[in-house]
């Protein structure tokens, strides 16, 4: 059985959906996919598999800050403090509260990684 509840067994998996979109500098793009990861995982891994399931769509680089890791560059467009862009996380339409290091998705969210500019 199926419940909305965020408690899982050990050991289950929960889908995330995983979009990645520019539509701010250079080529505009717009790719999905959906990732099975263990229940509990942070956004991170939910990343780290959707590049293992397509490395040229969903590769992507992290910098280490004090406060975790941030994101830098998604499929080859990094950020850039001359322009002013960045890559920003999404659940849905509500900016995440965390970084990708400590945001934990739930089963059958949608995850927004949106080019943007500051």
């Amino acid at each position: 059985i199926h419940g909305s509840c965020p408690i899982f067994p050990a050991g289950s998996n929960i889908t995330v959906n995983y979009t990645i979109t520019n539509e701010v500098r250079g080529k505009h793009f717009s790719y999905s996919t959906e990732v099975e990861v263990p229940a509990g995982s942070v956004l991170l891994v939910v990343l780290e598999e959707a590049q293992k399931s397509n490395k040229t769509i969903f590769s992507f680089k992290t910098e280490s800050k004090p406060w975790g890791p941030v994101v830098v560059s998604i499929h080859g467009l990094d950020e850039s403090v001359a322009d002013k862009t960045f890559w920003q996380f999404f659940s849905g339409d509500d900016v995440l509260p965390e970084g990708v290091g400590t945001y934990k998705p739930q089963d059958g969210e949608h995850i927004r990684a949106v080019f943007s500019i500051y």
